[in-house]
């Protein structure tokens, strides 16, 4: 009841802020309903130590696409007075096959609805993403797209692992965030855990101005079995655009990871890293740094490296990166041709069933 009481109290203490910012007035509402598509064919080159062949197949654009396929429904309501509420409902599916992504749940993408200040901030109550997806964003071209995305993970020896850790949604998330302050942003979010799920909680910090932009993110789970605080995982990211180039990249620090975390920050269900010698790790260090060049009006490439280090206690630790590039067509605002590639890095390469992947794909949206 204490975990519930803590919530509800900081649910209320919001809403009240909101509410006091802007007088009632007559509502005015509107209703969106969208609709994006995304599907590529890709081929990998598995390692040699893998335990793997290579292969190609067709996959949804959540792999390694610009975005993942879903469709939605957006309302929004003017309550007058800069106040104002709404909803997004966003399910995720998988265009190469017609099924629901995010594990068959209806809304998977996010499901939330909202509260907003133009003097104070805004609120969220329900399933969306984590502060730390945003961050990663900043630091890599296409931003979190294609073969070049750090947070896209790979199969070693049979079994998932994460590059840089990013979940990257989270359920039952309330989340608080400030307007814009002369270009700084604050933002929050606790997760009470429910079932069986770990408590979590995030907070971010950005800063952004002309071609200039950076942002900070720390988050944690607290263990419901054990009551410690574990995947503590801090992000930094920054970009800079000087038009005919953009410069991008970040770090992210993990430390005392665990698998029984189901919420928010977590690793999956595997932390044995396979390589010349196995062993579990508990924290890991990850950098990318990449460019982005747009080439007229219709064309944006791009290309970046990645690496991070798995390692535990004991001063065991390996390493995997990879290189990529990628490049972008806009047939119009809405519909767009890409193609990229990577290769892997580091002693993990020959471990991992993605060691070469190549990719070609088209997304469009309405």
């Amino acid at each position: 009841m204490k975990k519930t009481t803590q919530i509800s109290n900081l649910s209320l203490a919001a809403c009240a802020a909101l509410l006091a910012a802007a007088p009632a007035a007559q509502a005015q509402s509107s209703v969106t309903l969208f609709t994006l598509v995304d599907v590529n064919v890709s081929h990998y080159s598995a390692g040699s130590r893998s335990g793997a062949g290579s292969m190609t197949a067709m996959n949804d654009g959540t792999t390694n696409g610009l975005n993942g396929s879903r469709w939605g429904i957006r309302t929004v309501e003017d309550l007058g007075g800069g106040l104002k509420a709404g909803v997004l409902l966003e399910n995720g599916f998988n265009a190469d096959n017609g099924t629901f992504g995010q594990g068959g749940r209806a809304f998977g993408r996010q499901a939330f609805v909202w509260l907003s200040s133009s003097t104070v901030g805004e609120l969220r109550l329900g399933r969306q993403y984590i502060l730390e997806d945003s961050v990663m964003g900043l630091s890599n071209p296409f931003t979190n797209a294609l073969t070049l995305n750090p947070g896209t993970g790979v199969t070693n020896a049979g079994k998932a692992l994460p590059l840089w850790l990013n979940a990257p949604r989270a359920d039952n998330v309330l989340q608080v965030q400030s307007i814009n302050y002369g270009g700084f942003q604050a933002a929050a979010q606790v997760a009470p855990g429910e079932g069986t799920a770990d408590r979590f909680y995030g907070v971010k910090l950005s800063y952004g101005q002309g071609p200039f932009n950076s942002a900070l993110s720390y988050e944690w789970n607290r263990s419901r079995t054990t009551g410690d605080n574990v995947n503590k995982s801090l992000t930094v990211a920054a970009n800079y655009n000087f038009g005919v180039v953009k410069v991008l990249g970040g770090v992210q620090r993990n430390r005392d990871l665990a698998t029984t975390s189901v919420n928010g920050a977590f690793t999956g269900n595997n932390l044995t890293v396979t390589g010349t010698n196995t062993f579990a790790m508990d924290h890991s260090d990850g950098t990318t740094i990449g460019v982005e060049v747009p080439v007229g009006s219709f064309v944006l490439l791009g290309a970046n490296y990645t690496r991070v280090k798995y390692a535990n206690a004991a001063g065991q630790n390996d390493t995997l990166g990879k290189v990529a590039v990628g490049a972008r067509y806009a047939l119009s605002k809405n519909t767009f041709l890409y193609a990229s590639a990577s290769q892997a890095t580091g002693g993990l390469k020959d471990f991992v069933s993605q060691k070469g992947v190549t990719q070609i794909g088209v997304r469009t949206a309405f």
